[in-house]
């Protein structure tokens, strides 16, 4: 049977039970990679009023992605080391970048937009990816 593009989002948080890919790393990625995402949100959002609806779409990112890259960390431990770089580097830039965007609505209003769908797109191609069928 083909896989459905909604059996993606079935589990956002694996099984850590047993040889599960998800079980190390699991959440010491996980959790940060949704932070990071929640930290862009509030980097590009914090200006516009208008972009308070892209929330639920960062927290999704932040689940799903981070579901996919600590199952990746599973099996090249470095990308554990980057995956808390980004989020060091996310807590550091937002206030600074932040104060950038802050007078310039229009701009981080624009930026939401193209992040968000360059990060639609991303995660199209991965359930695309993760959901042909091979045989």
């Amino acid at each position: 049977m083909k896989p459905r593009w909604t059996d993606y989002f079935r589990y956002p948080f694996p099984s850590q039970e047993g040889f599960s890919a998800y079980r190390s790393p699991g959440l010491a990625v996980h959790v940060p990679v949704l932070f990071t995402f929640l930290a862009l949100w509030l980097l590009l959002c914090a200006g516009s009023r208008l972009a308070v609806w892209l929330l639920p779409l960062y927290l999704g990112f932040g689940v799903y992605f981070g579901r996919d890259i600590a199952i990746m960390c599973h099996y090249a431990p470095p990308l554990t080391l980057l995956s808390w770089g980004a989020f060091a580097a996310t807590v550091y830039l937002v206030p600074r970048w932040g104060k950038a965007l802050a007078g310039r609505p229009v701009l981080g209003l624009a930026l939401a937009v193209l992040v968000t769908a360059g990060l639609a797109a991303l995660l199209a191609a991965i359930i695309r990816r993760m959901t042909r069928d091979d045989a």
